[in-house]
């Protein structure tokens, strides 16, 4: 299989050909970090990796509905009791920002650079974000790392990326893509 690959239409039923994917390309020392709603990636992805080299990161708690948490918590305790890393978090694109804009109706900065990021995929902005949020949280060190998104439910996409912490974003490096759907006009 070529890698980069380029799956013809974005969603989750191209969760599995992403994991398969990347596990052709991940040595064991490498901290893959994989994005999760209500958990299904994630327990994908601990079924075909080493949980120990595993970084989830979920939807904040109030991400849809105030006050309520999207994973049930058997989700999360699975995920914890593997041995997977578990990042609950404020989005690195959007918190303030994304209040500001509900508000006041005005966009701000960092949801610009997220639009700019969608640019090559809804996935590829997940997978930037949640390495930002990675190092953030002291997860991972400035080594490559393979991050794994999606558009909407499920992955369709993987970069092997350079990290770097919010604060300093322009420093992160998209190296490799692994795989991606083809954008498509809609």
């Amino acid at each position: 299989m070529q890698i980069p690959h380029y799956f013809e239409n974005e969603g989750e039923h191209n969760l599995d050909k992403t994991l398969e994917l990347v596990s052709k390309v991940a040595d064991n020392n490498i901290k893959i970090i994989v994005a999760t709603t209500k958990g299904t990636t994630a327990l994908r992805a601990i079924e075909i990796f080493d949980p120990r080299q595993l970084i989830i990161v979920r939807h904040q708690a109030g991400f849809y509905e105030p006050f309520t948490q999207e994973m049930p918590e058997e989700v999360e305790e699975k995920i914890i009791s593997s041995g997977a890393k578990l990042i609950t978090a404020g989005h690195a694109f959007a918190g303030l920002d994304r209040g500001v804009r509900r508000k006041l109706n005005t966009w701000q900065h960092s949801e610009h650079v997220a639009m700019v990021y969608r640019t090559f995929g809804q996935g590829t902005k997940v997978c930037v974000e949640i390495v930002l949020m990675a190092a953030d949280a002291g997860l991972i060190k400035y080594e490559e790392v393979i991050a794994i998104g999606g558009t909407g439910r499920g992955a369709d996409t993987a970069w092997s990326i350079l990290p770097a912490h919010t604060s300093n974003y322009m420093d992160l490096r998209l190296n490799k893509l692994i795989c991606k759907p083809i954008w498509m006009t809609k």
